[in-house]
């Protein structure tokens, strides 16, 4: 098969059709809450150039602007949220990191940028404590709910606009209650039907369900609209031969984020193979689970891709 480019690898594996070999990328955190948006997209364009990834998962760190200040612990707290707009620090800074990657990388290399759900957004911005005090105030905790859903469905448009490939959807909640995720009952609650407004949002885009966790209830996500899952495979099930008899979207994997930055180059090698045995190699694109350690040695992650390239499609 003639050589493809990036972008069209990526949307092959995406949708199915045969590709010249499979996709492969990986992510990790570049504490870029304390950079500007210039330094944030070097960060990305060194990373990217330093592996040559098929695919660019953008992070995003810059956290959600509280309307109160640093805490969120009563019913008032969560009624003062409102819709912001992209004007907002938190949101132009990544926008304008997401031109520049846009600029600089050009239309044939895919950039899929991180956006956290409604619940988790809270969370990574006021604190585990807050999810308590939403279930605490439930009215007010959905209009806070609601206020933080517009917003993110206001910055996925931000993010068409641009020309951006996709979304990673990060869901948290999906982990079962009695291993500190959510009772079904919550997430059906607090958390899906918010989802399903910013995924519906991203129509058009690629969006990648991103099942975050251990412990998974993974059929609570399964009827997302969505054209790719991940998850840590290696941590929790489903298997990738359990998620490919349970949808029909592209599944991610491969890279086991939890042990990479420890792994022997053939032990790397062998997990790439494995999971292109177990979900085939059609509709199938190499990722870890969740974002590695950053400290992971350059040597391993060149192994990973090498690997992930040497697989025959």
């Amino acid at each position: 098969m003639t050589s493809m480019t990036k972008m069209q690898r990526f949307m092959a594996a995406i949708n199915g059709e045969a590709v010249d070999r499979l996709p492969v990328s990986m992510w990790l955190h570049f504490a870029t809450e304390h950079l500007s948006s210039e330094d944030t997209a070097r960060a990305h364009l060194r990373y990217m150039a330093a592996y040559d990834w098929d695919y660019l998962k953008a992070m995003n760190d810059y956290r959600y602007p509280l309307p109160s200040g640093q805490n969120v612990t009563s019913e008032a707290d969560l009624l003062a949220f409102k819709p912001l707009p992209m004007n907002k620090a938190s949101f132009a800074n990544q926008l304008a990191c997401l031109r520049i990657l846009s600029a600089e990388l050009g239309p044939d290399v895919p950039i899929v940028e991180t956006l956290f759900n409604p619940l988790q957004t809270l969370v990574r911005a006021a604190g585990a404590s807050a999810t308590q005090v939403v279930f605490d105030y439930p009215q007010a905790g959905h209009a806070m709910l609601d206020a933080v859903t517009q917003t993110l469905c206001d910055y996925v448009t931000s993010c068409k606009a641009l020309g951006i490939t996709g979304v990673f959807y990060s869901i948290n909640g999906a982990s079962r209650a009695d291993a500190g995720g959510l009772t079904a009952a919550q997430f059906d609650e607090f958390v899906k039907p918010y989802d399903l407004r910013i995924l519906q949002a991203a129509a058009g885009m690629v969006r990648i369900a991103h099942v975050h966790g251990l412990n998974l209830e993974f059929g609570r996500t399964i009827d997302y609209p969505v054209e790719a899952f991940s998850w840590s495979h290696h941590q929790t099930a489903p298997s990738l031969a359990e998620a490919r008899a349970l949808t029909q979207a592209a599944l991610i994997g491969g890279i086991n984020e939890g042990a990479i930055a420890k792994q022997s180059v053939a032990e790397i090698s062998a997990d790439i193979a494995a999971a292109a045995s177990e979900a085939g190699t059609r509709k199938l694109l190499i990722g870890p689970g969740c974002t590695v350690p950053p400290d992971t040695p350059y040597r391993l992650q060149a192994a990973a891709r090498r690997a992930a390239c040497e697989i025959k499609v």
